[in-house]
């Protein structure tokens, strides 16, 4: 399978859009969301993981990833919604 875009969007318990967490995907560089709470990597690895602020947030497929992954602020860090 080729490279894919994976696009992560990070809300707090109210659902408002979260800018500057530090997230970075397997073989991608660190990003810090934008204003919208969204950050895009494009990820080549079948196997990928998610950390944001430090914590492993996801572990999953490249072929079974949805369209975007969101997460919400929980206690000091974050679930997928």
């Amino acid at each position: 399978m080729g490279a894919k875009k994976v696009r992560v969007e990070f809300v707090d318990g109210s659902g408002q859009p979260v800018a500057g967490v530090k997230v970075k995907a397997t073989g991608c560089g660190e990003l810090e969301t934008a204003p919208n709470g969204q950050a895009f990597f494009l990820v080549d690895e079948e196997s990928f993981d998610l950390v944001a602020n430090g914590a492993e947030v996801y572990k999953g497929s490249l072929g079974a990833v949805p369209e975007k992954i969101v997460f919400k602020q929980a206690g000091g860090g974050w679930q997928a919604a």
